[in-house]
């Protein structure tokens, strides 16, 4: 009979993310002379473009092998979806906002927020999941890995929206870092994992 959909789940999450990877790109303007200025505009640019191609890039990355463990999706999944999906299709506009007005207190706190509000319901649909399944023991521990990587990216948004507040131009430097730190943790773990398998 009637029963929530999970390939239409996964089809409205990946369009959702393909137009907002699409969207962030066409804020890159070419410039209209070769002076230092409009070249330098270009360039502040690109540097934002990739930072937020990573962030929703990382997103999506974990977003997707949580939708893997969810194979009948409840409808309170479906709307706790929907905000995270709201606060995801706000990413181009801060990433605009922000480079239409570099430095501002505004422009950064605002980004900051949206990260945290985006970190704030990917970590609500982990605990919906994790809390849905029957027995613990059904998590390895790579989902449990994930969990805590998906915990502490709220708290490390904590720390960007004070950032954006008190050091609003290092806002993106401090988003990159933590981006790169990540990653490198999450390798090493990985690593790790394979090692203490292989023995």
């Amino acid at each position: 009979m009637f029963e929530n959909s999970k390939s239409r789940l996964d089809a409205i999450s990946d369009g959702v993310f393909a137009v907002v990877l699409t969207l962030m790109v066409l804020d890159i303007k070419v410039p209209k002379t070769l002076t230092m200025a409009d070249l330098y505009a270009t360039g502040f640019s690109v540097v934002i473009y990739f930072i937020s191609f990573a962030v929703v890039g990382q997103y999506w990355t974990f977003h997707q092998e949580l939708l893997h463990t969810v194979t009948q999706p409840s409808t309170n999944f479906l709307v706790l979806n929907f905000f995270y999906l709201v606060f995801i299709c706000l990413v181009p506009f801060a990433t605009s906002f922000i480079g239409d007005h570099p430095g501002s207190r505004i422009s950064a706190t605002l980004f900051a927020i949206i990260i945290f509000m985006v970190d704030l319901f990917q970590f609500i649909l982990f605990r919906s999941v994790i809390g849905e399944q029957p027995k613990k023991e059904n998590l390895n521990a790579h989902d449990w890995e994930e969990y805590r990587a998906v915990s502490l990216m709220v708290l490390v948004a904590v720390v960007y929206i004070l950032v954006g507040l008190l050091l609003p131009k290092w806002i993106l430097v401090v988003i990159a870092l933590g981006l790169g730190a990540r990653t490198l943790n999450n390798t090493i773990g990985r690593r790790l994992q394979r090692q203490s398998k292989a023995k």
